[in-house]
């Protein structure tokens, strides 16, 4: 029987020192804390075109920037005066030895609003979206950019 006792006031004994020991809000993991920001999308409409029509030089583009590095959405309405619009948007940026960098493009049938987002994350700086018109007769439309 005294070797319960004996036994029983040692675990009593460890007890109480593990509690002296361990603090009450000691936690397990890190107590770094960590922020998603996340920061809000803005919406910009960089052109407004009208009467544009197949025959028309390929050279119409419109300049956008991008401040903070992410996927960018091009949305665009366009519409036909008799037809169904058919347009080719492309994203570029220039490179300092003066060729392109595509990141992403996008033929869109049909009158009405459309979007599509770039194939991979645009780094700061400036960016063009080339257009034109795939159909004969006049298309209208506007392009706007979201960025992040």
């Amino acid at each position: 029987m005294t070797d319960v006792k004996k036994f029983a006031q040692a675990a009593l004994l460890a007890l109480l020192t593990a509690s002296f020991v361990i603090p009450t809000g000691a936690e397990a993991g890190s107590s770094k804390q960590t922020s998603n920001t996340v920061v809000p999308a803005s919406t910009k409409q960089v052109e407004d075109y009208s009467n544009l029509g197949s025959n028309d030089p390929s050279g119409n583009s419109a300049t956008f920037n991008v401040t903070t590095p992410g996927y960018v959405t091009v949305n665009v309405t366009q519409n036909h005066s008799t037809k169904t619009a058919y347009m080719y948007y492309s994203i570029v940026t220039y490179l300092p030895d003066g060729t392109t960098t595509s990141y992403g493009s996008s033929n869109i049938k049909g009158n009405g609003s459309f979007s599509f987002t770039t194939s991979k994350p645009l780094p700061a700086g400036e960016y063009f979206i080339r257009y034109k018109s795939k159909q004969r007769g006049r298309t209208s439309g506007t392009i706007s950019v979201t960025t992040p």
